[in-house]
Parts: structure tokens; sequence; C-alpha cells
């Protein structure tokens, strides 16, 4: 190999979006030459198209409430740490609006995602850091067990990176059709990629391939169903084409059937979740005059997300009767009898105060659709990021496959019997690591932030 195509650093980094570029600049700060990768032609990953609210949960007993059968570790680093990783993000050069409270139970600030990224390349580059954009992560270089560095391609070819230590920040595999296939949905054809193209699971397969251990939770993910095809819309717009309101909606899927409690979980996310597994992954939000009206915290109001999807291209159908509503959900494919029968048991079962006896319940925001003029509007199930991913420990540690023993609650080992052993040298962040968010979501930006932080910090002391 060309000694042009060889470098040696203390800390490779794999990944330029939130958890990598963090990552980056906690590891430079403690003295380390570092190097970042980044697969795309951009540096910013996944964060660069968000919303830019660095949120997570205020109280330990609210994320057991709403997020369960996480790792509760790690759920209570994020909570615990979030503050202060937001003073130290601010004190680095990145604009954070001023602290306030998320649907009542959350908290956290909000930036700019093209300002945040500029901030921390700066960071990076002023504290003699090297990013290499267009450059992807092939597999990692082990010795004995243990993480040496990592061959990458790039246009021109292989590049080979020997580190003392190495943060995998690749962003999840949401983006990888087999993966999904496997793991999550046999939609996965259907499913809307919500996020920057490049996070096809490349950090997770290596890790799993130098011996690592994968947490449970590799079904789940975070997203929102956005406006169905034939919409036309670009990554700048996920924001605009995301159905948040469907909490205060009714989902139907193509059989004309309700499937989940529209209201469970934290938001729409848990909703668009279930989605992905109807068929073709989609499926129709349904609501009245007096729901295109009602706010709602998590974005904005519903006949202005319609608006947009109308203005997209996308399907939308707007009625003065639940009949007329019906039979122009017909060329989505919904049988239109089906769908005034639902429509009128949901509605026979709310005003009763009766949803909760409901099949699927409804157990809150239980408005009817009663009001004229009625709307429907064609949504897919579209995927941020993954929540399952590689088992790490609270440095952000990859633990081995081999060495680690079993977390099933069903599994009894005297204490003797139990241990946890990390592969040498080799750290997670961001969405590569699981254990944080399954089915509902406790803040992916803000889980980028304190695991970025906390990796490169541990690659740095390691290396």
């Amino acid at each position: 190999m060309n000694a042009k195509r060889e470098h040696d650093v203390d800390v490779l980094v794999l990944g330029g979006g939130m958890a990598g570029l963090c990552a980056a600049v906690a590891a430079l700060e403690r003295g380390a030459d570092v190097l970042v990768l980044e697969k795309a032609s951009r540096v910013g990953g996944s964060m660069f198209l968000s919303n830019g609210i660095i949120w997570t949960f205020v109280r330990q007993e609210d994320v057991r409430a709403h997020v369960p059968d996480g790792d509760p570790a790690l759920q209570d680093l994020l909570v615990a740490t979030l503050g202060e990783s937001l003073d130290w993000l601010a004190s680095r050069g990145v604009k954070l609006e001023p602290h306030r409270e998320y649907l009542g139970y959350g908290h956290g600030r909000a930036a700019s995602p093209p300002q945040m990224t500029a901030a921390l390349i700066e960071r990076i580059g002023a504290l003699g850091g090297r990013v290499m954009p267009a450059t992807a992560l092939l597999t990692l270089l082990t010795r004995d067990g243990a993480v040496e560095g990592a061959l990458a391609f790039d246009r021109d070819g292989p590049v080979q990176v020997r580190a003392r230590s190495v943060v995998l920040a690749t962003g999840g595999f949401q983006g990888n059709p087999e993966l999904l296939a496997r793991y999550v949905t046999p939609h996965a054809s259907s499913v809307y990629l919500r996020a920057n193209p490049c996070s096809t699971g490349d950090g997770f397969l290596a890790a799993l391939e130098a011996g690592a251990a994968a947490t449970p939770w590799l079904d789940t993910f975070y997203g929102h169903a956005m406006t169905a095809p034939p919409a036309r819309f670009n990554a700048f717009q996920f924001q605009d084409m995301s159905h948040k309101y469907a909490p205060m909606a009714v989902a139907l899927n193509l059989h004309g059937l309700r499937f989940a409690d529209e209201a469970a979980g934290t938001g729409e996310e848990w909703l668009n979740w279930r989605i992905a597994r109807e068929p073709r992954a989609t499926a129709a939000y349904v609501f009245d005059a007096a729901t295109a009206e009602r706010a709602y915290d998590a974005g904005p109001l519903a006949k202005v997300v319609l608006e947009r999807a109308r203005q997209a291209g996308g399907p939308v159908v707007q009625a003065d009767s639940l009949e007329a509503l019906a039979k122009g959900m017909q060329a989505w494919g919904l049988p239109a009898q089906q769908v005034i029968r639902t429509l009128r048991s949901y509605n026979a079962a709310v005003t009763a105060g009766e949803g909760h006896l409901l099949h699927p319940a409804r157990r809150a925001n239980a408005f009817p659709v009663l009001r004229p003029p009625f709307s429907a509007a064609l949504v897919r199930s579209a995927i941020t990021f993954t929540c399952g991913g590689l088992r790490a420990d609270l440095d952000m540690r990859v633990l081995r496959r081999a060495t680690s023993v079993s977390t099933l609650p069903l599994v009894t080992a005297d204490a003797a019997e139990l241990q946890i052993g990390a592969i040498p040298n080799l750290y997670a962040a961001g969405s590569d690591v699981g254990g944080f968010s399954n089915e509902s979501y406790m803040g992916g930006l803000a889980q980028a932030l304190v695991t970025g932080r906390a990796a490169g910090t541990a690659a740095a002391q390691s290396a």
C-alpha cells in the first residue's frame, strides 16, 4: 500500500455526524491526535437535516414510564449529563437557544444544525484535528482481539489508518435495506429513509465482525411518518412532510382498520414504528375540522401539515361526510365500507368515553371524527435512526460478545458468573450504541452529544 495512503493517529473517529464531531473535539481537548473519516461528501450526518432540538427527559422515573425496556444505566447517564453537555457545547462556539421544556417531561436547547456543524469543524481544525470526507469504513483492523485501526475506502481506493483507539459513530443501520428486512420490517423496501443516505450499518457490521455484542431492540427505530408518494420533496423538507399530529387522529391501514393505539408512546414516532409493519408500510391519518385546528406541542397544526402535503403532490382527501371521505380513500386501496365501519365504531366508543374498550384501545387524545370537513392524508413510515445497536458500557467501550454474559431477565446466574468484557481500544457513540430509545424516544441529538463526549474522552485517555 502506498505510504501516502496510510495514517497513524491516536484516535480514529469513524463518522462525522454530531456524535463523531463531539467525540473528535473531546479527544483533541485531551491532547490526542485525531482523524475523522466521514463517508459522505459533507459532514454533519443526519444532524444537519434535523430540527436542531437537543433534548431528553428531566426525571429518570419518567424515562422508566415512557421508554421502558432500555438500558437503565445508559438512560440515566443521558438524563444526568445532558445539562453539562449542553454547556460544554455552547462553550465550543455552538449557538444555543435558551433552555426550555419539551412535551411536559423533557428539557433541552435548540441549535441551528448548519451553525453547529461549522462550529464543531472549526474547533476540530483549531485543535489540530483532521476531517477526511468521502472516506468510508470497510473493516476494523485487529490483532489478538484488540482493535488497531481501520481499513477504509475513498474514491482513489484503500486508506489504512493505524490508531490506538477507534470510535464508531457511523449513525446506525437505517440506510441498509437488508438489515432493515432482517431486523425491523418485511416491508423494508417501502419505508422512507428520513435521514442521510450514508448510515448503512458500517460501524455495526464491522464491530460484529470483530466480536462485538449487540443489544436487544434491533427491531426498533425513531422516525415520523411522512407524506406518501407521489409527493415530491427533498431532505431539507423532512420536517415539513412529517405528520406529527397523528396522536390526535385516527390511523387506518390499507384494510381500513385501526391497528394501534395512535396516542401510545412518547409521540407519533411510536405509531410510525407500528406503520412500518403494516402492508406497504403505509397508513391513512383521518381527522375532522376540530382536530385540524387543535394545537399539538410536537409540531404544527394538522391543517398546516395537510396543506404542505397537498402542495407537495401528496395523497390528500377532504369531504363533508364520512361516506364521501371513504369513497375518496378508495383510490388509495382502502375499502370504503370498512373505513366507514371503523370510523363509526371509533366515534361511538370515544363519544361514550369508552375508547379504552376499543381493539386496539384508545387511551389518550380520544377525539371523535364528527365535525366536517373531514380530512385524510396517506402517509408512509419513515426511519431516521435505528435504536438497537452495539452494547456499550458507560465509557462507551464496545462490549465483546465472547466475554459478556446474557442480560436477558429470565437468565439467572451466580455473582461469580457475571462478566462484562470490552473489546480493547474500541468505542461507540450516537446511533451505533443501542439501549437508549426503543419503541419510544428520548432524544437523538442528546444521545449523540452525550455519548460522543464520553467516547472521545475515554478513547483519548486510552490512547
